[in-house]
């Protein structure tokens, strides 16, 4: 059970006084193998300078944007484990991390600095890792010439895109097919001086009405730096 929103963040100063912050969430009070969705209406997770967005509808229990869970899971397929990460090293059963459901720009962080991006922990939820292993009743199994892709862009105070890195979340294009099955720390260096990161999700599974694989991903230590 969700008890209290109050997330661990790490900050220090460079060399070029700027300031360094890095967002994880090991001080949120969650029950083991449990998850926050947002169903208590308390809505935004706003952590040190960055909020993250949560829309949650309770008549349709329904939500989108940013969750929080610990759970982890490499055994059980399904929508019914939407939010599990999948880690093969079965990870850290106490640590917190954020869970995202892509629906449009649903899966947006926002600022109170323009700041610019260092890096982040990436990896696949567990109901879209057997999504892409062995498909659903929604969404093929993956086959040569397959991928999975993240992107994260950058905008800034007057809304203008910035920058945007992509990341793999699966690739089947290459002699070495893989879907992502651990925390993966990639650089986001390249996105500087933004007031928000929108994160999109885009697939070669695509249906009359959009991506047919499960739109998640997994996100922890978000690290970015600014001038107060």
């Amino acid at each position: 059970m969700f008890i209290a929103l109050v997330a661990s963040i790490i900050v220090s100063c460079t060399k070029d006084d700027l300031i360094k912050e890095t967002i994880n969430f090991q001080n949120v009070l969650l029950s083991p193998n449990s998850y926050w969705n947002g169903s208590d209406g308390s809505g935004p997770i706003k952590i040190g300078s960055a909020t993250f967005n949560n829309l949650y509808i309770d008549n349709w229990d329904y939500w989108e944007g940013f969750s929080l869970s610990n759970m982890v899971d490499i055994t059980s397929p399904g929508w019914s484990n939407q939010y599990s990460a999948y880690l093969v090293n079965g990870g850290d059963i106490f640590n917190i991390y954020s869970i995202s459901y892509v629906n449009d720009e649903s899966s947006t962080i926002s600022f109170k600095h323009n700041v610019n991006l260092i890096s982040a922990k990436i990896t696949n939820s567990t109901y879209t890792y057997f999504s892409i292993l062995n498909g659903n009743e929604y969404a093929k199994k993956f086959e040569e010439g397959d991928w999975f892709k993240l992107t994260i862009v950058g905008f800034d105070h007057q809304e203008e895109e910035k920058e945007r890195e992509e990341f793999y979340l699966a690739d089947f294009r290459l002699p070495n097919s893989y879907i992502v099955d651990n925390w993966t720390k990639i650089s986001l260096k390249n996105i500087k001086g933004v007031r928000k990161i929108i994160f999109y999700l885009d697939s070669t599974d695509e249906g009359d009405w959009g991506m047919n694989t499960p739109a998640y991903f997994c996100l922890d230590d978000l690290v970015f730096e600014y001038m107060e």
